[in-house]
């Protein structure tokens, strides 16, 4: 790899964007959106993109098995029941679980168009936030 392709990778990896990182490599305004495009066609350079996201990935740990056991410890954490100060029974927080399993919803790809009826839910516990 050239030089200017090196910069282009480091530049990429930064800004998630071809014409930007093009023009930071040192291509002229005019030509960045076309140098932007070859490089990313340039079997060389889209190597080491993806070699440099993996090992920037595997150095912080964000691997999608690790958000979601991150996530599934949160719902399962706050939704556990526990005793307020007046002895009633609750769940610690669930927003917080209803909000860590809509996430790990959309990492699997769970929410689709509902084509059936829509079923009716009747909570049996008060999850607070009304004017009792």
């Amino acid at each position: 790899m050239n030089v200017k392709q090196e910069r282009f990778v480091n530049a990429y990896l930064m800004v998630g964007n071809a014409t930007r990182a093009a023009r930071e490599a040192g291509y002229s305004e005019r030509s960045a959106h076309t140098q932007g495009n070859r490089m990313l066609k340039n079997d060389e350079v889209l190597n080491a993109i993806a070699e440099r996201t993996d090992a920037l990935q595997q150095e912080s740990l964000i691997t999608a098995e690790s958000k979601r056991d991150t996530l599934w410890r949160i719902a399962q954490f706050n939704a556990q029941v526990i005793a307020d100060d007046e002895g009633q029974l609750k769940m610690r927080n669930p927003r917080a679980a209803t909000a860590a399993i809509s996430e790990l919803n959309k990492m699997d790809g769970d929410y689709r168009k509902n084509e059936g009826p829509i079923t009716q839910v009747n909570f049996i516990q008060d999850f607070g936030g009304g004017d009792d």
